[in-house]
């Protein structure tokens, strides 16, 4: 009787803390979007366009290795390579390779309500780019 008692406590803290450990997916809607193009004069993204409704919705699985992003016209997903937690903005970081090969980084600022997506590094450097896409809200599956 001890030992099946035992067990199955055994059992119920092992499922709990299994249960403990795994974190559901986020979800991010957002409202609007903003492109910018960096400048290498004043070495800044300081060639913004309008910021444009803009209804969508970013998924990072639970195991945070995809994030897929949702929109009106497409469906992309990207493959998460590295991902880190920037104290200096307080908010994560995904280095990513797009469905089609593309290199980006993701920047999931909540305290600024922004998700801001990088591509640098191109042989002229006016190629790169920064969409700011303002949080409208996100939660935990």
């Amino acid at each position: 009787m001890k030992l099946r008692l035992l067990s199955m406590g055994l059992l119920l803290l092992v499922s709990g803390l299994a249960q403990a450990q795994t974190t559901g997916s986020v979800s991010i809607s957002t409202s609007n979007k903003e492109v910018c193009f960096w400048t290498p004069g004043t070495k800044a993204f300081d060639k913004c366009g309008t910021n444009d409704d803009y209804a969508s919705m970013f998924l990072i699985n639970s195991d945070q290795t995809t994030i897929t992003h949702t929109t009106n016209d497409i469906k992309s997903t990207y493959y998460v390579n590295s991902k880190d937690f920037l104290t200096d903005c307080n908010c994560y970081s995904y280095d990513v390779t797009s469905d089609v090969g593309n290199k980006y980084t993701f920047f999931m600022d909540y305290d600024k309500g922004l998700v801001r997506v990088l591509s640098s590094g191109h042989s002229d450097e006016s190629d790169d780019f920064l969409i700011l896409y303002t949080i409208k809200s996100h939660w935990t599956n």
